[in-house]
């Protein structure tokens, strides 16, 4: 992966993610800012004409992101989708073929930032392909997989239920769990990355011991169980593909 298609995907994905925590509703506001923020990333790079695609495909897909959520229909799903064409659609214009790249000061900018601090060591390293591709993955863990989790809770149809009433949403646990799940994801990526499945393995017994004992219906149940499931696989094999991407 190339440092300018990182760079650009990271800022797509750092919106989708503050899409997310702040999502309540079809917000023409929020979607016009996050289209907004990924238009203003694009003056990182030096003109293009293949800049304009990137911008067009800015453009269509928040207008695309936005009309689905407006639908309301398998809204997880369908956002998870957009976002897997969004980024292969900036996989092809930020590829080597067509050579985008950043405007020369902004090197300088960094280089010359880090002469001015005893941590130079830290903005000439967090400006490098690796410290750019491990900040993807873990926003891909984060986010995107939160996307494909709750896309399979609304097909199943499982999510936490009201006390007084069995087919009300309990949306203050949903909204709880999906915090836990940012969470979650993010420390099983950290510790795949580290070689430390056994701290995976001590996280979720502990997990385990704190919410099973106290469940006591089975859809509760499920909806931990396999939300937690789903959550360390796809975090272990998200971080399983930066593993090996760090290494090729």
């Amino acid at each position: 992966m190339s440092l300018v298609f990182l760079v650009f995907t990271n800022l797509v994905l750092i919106t989708r993610l503050w899409h997310q925590v702040s999502e309540g509703g079809v917000n023409w506001r929020l979607w016009g800012t996050k289209m907004a923020i990924e238009l203003a990333g694009l003056a990182l790079f030096e003109w293009h004409s293949w800049l304009l695609a990137a911008a067009a495909t800015v453009i269509t897909m928040n207008l695309a992101g936005v009309l689905w959520q407006a639908l309301g229909w398998r809204r997880n799903a369908g956002h998870f989708m957009l976002g897997l064409v969004y980024l292969l659609a900036l996989s092809v214009w930020f590829s080597p073929a067509f050579g985008l790249r950043f405007w020369p000061p902004i090197g300088a900018f960094f280089s010359a930032l880090s002469q001015l601090t005893a941590f130079d060591a830290i903005f000439q390293s967090s400006f490098s392909t690796s410290a750019m591709l491990v900040l993807f993955g873990l926003l891909v863990a984060m986010s995107e997989m939160n996307l494909a989790v709750r896309a399979v809770f609304d097909y199943l149809n499982l999510k936490p239920r009201a006390a007084t009433d069995a087919d009300e949403v309990d949306v203050v646990a949903y909204d709880r769990g999906r915090v836990i799940g940012f969470l979650e994801r993010a420390l099983i990526y950290a510790f795949v990355l580290g070689g430390h499945y056994d701290v995976v393995g001590f996280m979720l017994v502990a997990k385990a011991f704190a919410n099973f004992r106290h469940i006591e219906d089975r859809a509760s149940l499920e909806y931990v169980l396999i939300g937690t499931l789903m959550s360390t696989g796809l975090a272990i094999a998200v971080g399983e593909l930066v593993n090996h991407l760090m290494v090729s």
